[in-house]
């Protein structure tokens, strides 16, 4: 790439973000109470200045980070004469500053490990909301499997007695009826003749 489209990038990269600068400037001044104008803006036009903003934030962020990412990562922009002003110079300083400031830095230390806090604490109670609710499922699981047992064991136990109650009493044989009654007979006869013989009863 040429230098020609190196500085017609650049230059485009100046414009959004002198256009962002300005209406950041516009938004401070309409939103500042002025002796003028003692009221505040409402909400509603406040919200949509902001919107406004980060729209333009968002398009300058998204051409330095990847259009334009390459183009800035090889080249480095300083200013041909050192500024005469205090206040030009301030400028400089803070545009050429590749670290925040120790107040930022730290503010920005304070708000991730808040942030890191905040999620660790949510995962906490995600994971005990998890448990309690796997117990309850486990206790309702037990309870379900119990109530069929019962109900399995008490049909079971029904069909059995209705199966028992159900089959016929099987009769006994006639030669079986009569054995009894022959024994009967064989022993009163040995009595007698023993009676007989002896005179005694065995």
């Amino acid at each position: 790439m040429d230098d020609h489209s190196n500085i017609a990038e650049l230059e485009m990269l100046r414009r959004q973000l002198q256009q962002l600068h300005e209406s950041f400037s516009a938004v401070i001044m309409e939103t500042r109470p002025t002796p003028d104008n003692p009221t505040l803006v409402s909400w509603p036009d406040l919200l949509s200045k902001f919107n406004v903003l980060a729209a333009k934030f968002a398009v300058l962020n998204q051409a330095v980070s990847k259009k334009h990412a390459g183009l800035l990562r090889e080249m480095a922009v300083t200013p041909r004469t050192r500024p005469s002003g205090i206040h030009e110079q301030n400028i400089l300083s803070v545009l050429l500053r590749t670290k925040l400031a120790p107040e930022i830095e730290q503010e920005e230390e304070q708000i991730w490990a808040d942030i890191e806090a905040e999620v660790l604490h949510d995962k906490k109670l995600d994971w005990a909301a998890r448990a309690d609710m796997h117990e309850s499922l486990a206790i309702t699981a037990m309870n379900s499997f119990l109530h069929l047992q019962k109900k399995h064991t008490e049909t079971v136990d029904s069909l059995l007695r209705g199966m028992l109650d159900a089959e016929p009493r099987q009769k006994p044989a006639p030669e079986e009826e009569s054995r009894p009654q022959e024994a009967e007979k064989a022993v009163a006869l040995e009595d007698v003749l023993t009676f007989m013989s002896t005179g005694a009863r065995s």
